[in-house]
Order: C-alpha cells, then sequence, then structure tokens
C-alpha cells in the first residue's frame, strides 16, 4: 500500500472554487480508478487549509491516478497551493519521478502493521 498526505492553502474567498475542483477530482477517481483505495478531502475550519489523503494498493495504481488527474492539478494549486506531500510506502522509481516536481518527501515503511 501507498498512502499520500497533501495539504493546500487555500487562497482568500476561493474554498468554494477548491471544494467543485475537489469534487471533480472525486467524481474521476470514484469512476476510473478501483485501486485507489481512499480518496478523502478535508477542509479546515477557517475554509484557507484543506488536507487530502489517498491511498494506492501499488505504484501502478498511483501512477494511473496520476494520468487521470493531472490535468485538473494544475488549475487546483492555483488557487490552494501544496504546502506539504508527504508519501508514505515503497513506491517505484516511476512515482518518484513522477512526484519530483511537487516537492515530495518520501517515507519508507519499516515497521508496524494495519488492523
Amino acid at each position: 500500500m501507498i498512502f499520500f498526505h497533501i495539504e493546500f492553502s487555500i487562497i482568500d474567498g476561493m474554498a468554494d472554487a477548491f471544494k467543485a475542483m475537489a469534487d471533480d477530482f472525486i467524481g474521476i477517481t470514484y469512476s476510473n480508478e478501483p485501486d485507489t483505495v481512499k480518496h478523502e478531502w478535508y477542509l479546515g475550519d477557517d475554509d484557507k487549509h484543506a488536507v487530502l489523503r489517498e491511498g494506492f494498493c501499488c505504484s501502478e495504481a498511483l501512477l494511473e491516478h496520476l494520468g487521470n488527474v493531472g490535468p485538473l492539478l494544475p488549475p487546483l494549486v492555483k488557487i490552494a497551493p501544496i504546502t506539504r506531500l508527504e508519501v508514505f510506502g515503497n513506491v517505484s522509481d516511476g512515482v518518484r519521478s513522477a512526484l519530483a516536481g511537487l516537492g515530495a518527501s518520501h517515507f519508507q515503511h519499516f515497521g508496524g502493521f494495519t488492523r
């Protein structure tokens, strides 16, 4: 499994536009990506911060996701720049390359469990 934690800083007054764009991401992901196992958006009480938590079964699923939503990302980050992108799990070199321009921090799994 591979997990993302992405934080956004929403420009003042753009929360409604951000939510509309997030809905587009949700629709595309839900309809086209059975191997995306988690896709959850959270909005801070101040409407200025948001978090996206995603989970993928493997690197290939993550790359498919990036291919599907990649065209939607530039308009989203224009109104809500990414302030933090963390990737958890053992990812392929292809994933690392695909995320290189987004400032991702990578964390390799070394122990523990999920129930």
